[in-house]
């Protein structure tokens, strides 16, 4: 194809494809239901939820303590004895331990 035939089919494009494209969207946009996306226009009637009798407790399950990262013989171990990449910190987190919930039995 020539430039000049490329030209025009992008003129096209351009003047005729989009502007059709744009009013279909906007015509969707305006004709579609108003409320929240998650609404259905019929309600669709759930499963029941599992019965659970009280006297099951389930025991929460422990996850073991997490050891430090980087470990303390890591960060000393550049040859460059004053650099703290961006990624080690001496003395961990600025930040202390998050508080336990009020209810926890542990």
């Amino acid at each position: 194809m020539s430039h000049a035939a490329l030209v025009n089919v992008g003129l096209f494009y351009v003047v005729v494809i989009q502007p059709l494209l744009l009013v279909m969207f906007v015509l969707a946009v305006s004709r579609a239901p108003s409320g929240p996306p998650d609404s259905a226009g019929h309600s669709v009637p759930e499963p029941p939820a599992p019965e659970v009798s009280a006297s099951q407790h389930a025991e929460p399950t422990r996850v073991p303590a997490r050891l430090p990262w980087p470990p303390a013989d890591a960060v000393g171990s550049s040859s460059e004895t004053g650099y703290v990449g961006r990624h080690g910190t001496r003395g961990g987190p600025p930040w202390g331990p998050a508080p336990k919930p009020p209810d926890a039995a542990w």
